[in-house]
């Protein structure tokens, strides 16, 4: 009898093993940034303008990438069509694109509204690329 993991008794598929390690990995990521923060801000006590570049590099970009990697880690164990991956993976594009640009931006701190505009606009892309890979792997299959 090959070793189970879901509570009814069947293997879980590779899929759903890979996906709920990313979903643990994020998880991890998100604390990580979050012990982070918390020994930046409160035990460091870093709050001036220069300590930006501290803070992207130590907790603002972990948690972008921990909540990346948790979106993907449930959209791969829940993964039901193919399409619907290839928007994830556009999506994931976007979002890791707009992440890069946004470190090299808090990198020198950039005070101008417009530096952030890509940036905006690439997330919001990335967003509704997932929000689409979400409802296209939703859809029920016609019966054939």
């Amino acid at each position: 009898m090959p070793a189970t993991i879901s509570s009814d008794g069947s293997p879980l598929s590779a899929r759903s093993v890979v996906g709920i390690v990313f979903y643990v990995l994020g998880l991890i990521v998100l604390i990580f940034a979050g012990l982070n923060f918390n020994n930046l801000f409160f035990a460091q006590k870093l709050l001036a303008k220069s300590d930006i570049p501290t803070y992207s590099q130590m907790v603002f970009i972990p948690i972008l990438v921990g909540v990346l990697v948790l979106l993907d880690g449930s959209f791969i164990a829940n993964l039901k069509r193919a399409s619907s991956g290839v928007l994830f993976a556009v999506g994931n594009l976007a979002w890791l694109y707009g992440f890069y640009v946004l470190y090299q931006r808090l990198s020198v701190p950039v005070n101008e509204i417009d530096a952030y505009r890509t940036i905006f606009y690439l997330i919001s892309a990335g967003v509704l690329v997932f929000i689409i890979g979400v409802i296209v792997n939703d859809i029920h299959k016609g019966s054939k």
